[in-house]
């Protein structure tokens, strides 16, 4: 009769994995705190002393006008592009992909300590099966390089946006000071010929009363 399993050498039960937190981790906060800042920075760029020097006439004559187009531009900004990072941020499921490589990382971590303290005469561990992993844990040790490289190239992307808003800002800013030159420059045209029409008026009816002081005079005559 062949002998009983020894239920010693079976595998042990692989440990299930904690589950992945919804709010943001350290990655993910941090992703959201650069968004953040290149925001505030990018917008910070539009001062009301910035926008007032393309705009000398309008913020001569009407400053309070100015600077609340400048407050309603600025506003939309900042809610189009907190809107457009909410939205891939959701799309994406970033804040869990990135929970996910932060537990990752910090389990990497305990086993190295671990292995450390075995190395330096501590009570050995015997090293885990690779088939009594979690799955979670087998797919996210394939998965970390992909998620890294996604993360590097998200935060590439998000650099490049916004300096594509910063450009578009300042095209915008430079758009609206040509305009309000050729206003300037239509304004002065129009007052010129204002000017013109009055000295031509001037003459016609100075010319008009010599003919009629001359007609009498002839009439005397």
């Amino acid at each position: 009769m062949s002998a009983p399993p020894n239920p010693a050498s079976r595998s042990p039960s692989p440990t299930p994995a904690p589950p992945i937190a919804d709010a943001p981790g350290p990655r993910a906060q941090g992703l959201i705190n650069v968004f953040n800042q290149a925001s505030k920075a990018t917008l910070d760029k539009c001062s009301s002393k910035n926008f007032a020097s393309c705009f000398p006439t309008a913020a001569q004559y009407s400053p309070e006008v100015l600077d609340n187009l400048r407050g309603q531009i600025v506003d939309q900004l900042d809610r189009t592009w907190k809107g457009n990072f909410d939205d891939i941020m959701a799309r994406r499921d970033v804040v869990k992909l990135l929970n996910s490589l932060d537990q990752s990382i910090e389990d990497a971590k305990l086993r190295k300590k671990r292995a450390e303290v075995s190395a330096n005469g501590g009570p050995v561990e015997a090293p885990v099966p690779p088939h009594t992993l979690a799955p979670a844990d087998i797919h996210l040790a394939h998965l970390m390089p992909f998620l890294e490289k996604q993360a590097a190239d998200m935060n590439t992307k998000l650099a490049d946006t916004q300096r594509a808003n910063t450009e578009l800002l300042s095209a915008v800013t430079a758009q609206r000071a040509e305009i309000e030159a050729l206003v300037r420059g239509l304004e002065n045209v129009i007052q010129d010929l204002d000017v013109s029409a009055q000295m031509m008026g001037r003459d016609e009816v100075q010319d008009l009363s010599r003919e009629i002081r001359d007609v009498e005079i002839r009439m005397r005559t």
